[in-house]
């Protein structure tokens, strides 16, 4: 069995979407299964080049496709209407019929599925970050009600199986026309042999924000529940950037809180796993304080570390331990979460202990893998 895995972006570009390809292609091929990866040829999100080129990610194989962009600086239509930022060359068809299964990883960008459309292989659309506040919902349901008709004919028919990892989700599949016997669901990867405890690198009083720099991440929020926080702490944000205004936003508030003397705040910018498992193991606690969100990878790769979470988002349980879920948009709220955690080392180690054995038995990549490959062969014998 041959599995080509597609997805619009990828290294160095830094993502869910990125991260999810590379950990699953890496485990497929290490279990016999040859896999490569297709992506547009663009070093900065939707800015490709109309150039073809094959590289290596270690021994993966990456076939960056040319693609161009028709509307660089004006509203894409496209994109209003299908889902569609950038325009690939056709050619990249050719590539699909060496492979048993194809394999789409994301939708923010539906220009490969859906040129892809009269291909006749098993596909797979494996969707990372849909939910009802934003993104496909939100556009087709809410903000142009007028296009739903039109997009909720031709995203059910883009492949025979939509992965998703929540009840949540899957309602949101449903209202966009997905029938059900075609929603699968599987659980979110993390690879525990990276992500994995470090006791000896921990540091008191850390801090810890992985995510994009955009306000539903709620990092405006964490940063005001700091001066309710009476122990000096060092807050340590990683993440690549988003809204440029928003941006500033958050580095004038950062200038604010380190001028006063009492926290500090670092903005330490995107970073590959292999940098960003070390703020993990180090890190008091991770701190997720979404405005709104769906399951993520950040919460499980900290819990594999041994690093309780204080979130407000969609946590892998409620209230259980793991960490502590609170209400969002309540800045004194986070702070007293994250005031227990830091005042109370026992429960903050039976938390972490916790949460790295709940990724183990049910969030490790070798658990998703194996019900993936079986999604692969139910697609081939039917």
């Amino acid at each position: 069995m041959k599995v080509l895995m597609v997805t619009p972006s990828y290294y160095p570009i830094i993502g869910g979407s990125e991260a999810l390809t590379q950990l699953l292609t890496t485990k497929l091929n290490g279990m016999g299964i040859h896999t490569d990866i297709m992506t547009f040829n663009m070093d900065k999100k939707w800015y490709p080049v109309w150039k073809e080129e094959t590289t290596r990610d270690g021994q993966i194989r990456v076939f960056r496709m040319p693609a161009l962009n028709p509307f660089p600086r004006l509203p894409n239509p496209l994109s209003n209407f299908f889902r569609i930022n950038v325009l690939p060359k056709l050619s990249f068809i050719k590539k699909f019929k060496d492979y048993d299964v194809i394999n789409f990883v994301g939708e923010a960008d539906l220009s490969l599925p859906i040129l892809s459309y009269f291909i006749k292989k098993p596909k797979i659309f494996h969707c990372v970050a849909i939910f009802r506040r934003g993104g496909l919902y939100k556009y087709y349901t809410f903000r142009r009600p007028f296009l739903g008709k039109i997009f909720k004919k031709f995203f059910p028919n883009i492949a025979d199986a939509y992965v998703i990892y929540s009840s949540e989700e899957k309602a949101v599949l449903t209202d966009l026309g997905v029938p059900a016997k075609k929603i699968l669901t599987l659980p979110l990867s993390i690879d525990t042999e990276i992500f994995r405890p470090d006791e000896t690198k921990k540091i008191d009083n850390l801090i810890l924000f992985v995510g994009r720099i955009y306000k539903i991440k709620g990092l405006h929020i964490l940063i005001n529940a700091l001066p309710y926080i009476e122990t000096p702490i060092q807050l340590a944000i990683i993440g690549p950037t988003g809204d440029e205004e928003y941006v500033k936003e958050i580095e004038q508030m950062s200038y604010a809180i380190n001028a006063n003397g009492v926290h500090k705040i670092r903005l330490l910018g995107a970073m590959d796993h292999s940098d960003l498992v070390s703020w993990y193991q180090k890190a008091s606690v991770l701190v997720c304080p979404y405005i709104y969100e769906t399951y993520n990878t950040v919460t499980l790769e900290a819990l594999a570390c041994g690093t309780p979470v204080v979130s407000t988002g969609t946590h892998i349980t409620n209230q259980t331990s793991d960490g502590i879920l609170v209400t969002s948009k309540d800045p004194k709220k986070l702070a007293a979460a994250i005031m227990k955690l830091l005042e109370d080392r026992e429960l903050r180690e039976k938390y972490g202990r916790e949460g790295r054995k709940l990724i183990e038995e049910r969030f490790s990549v070798e658990v998703a893998v194996k019900k993936l490959t079986k999604i692969y062969m139910d697609l081939l014998t039917n």
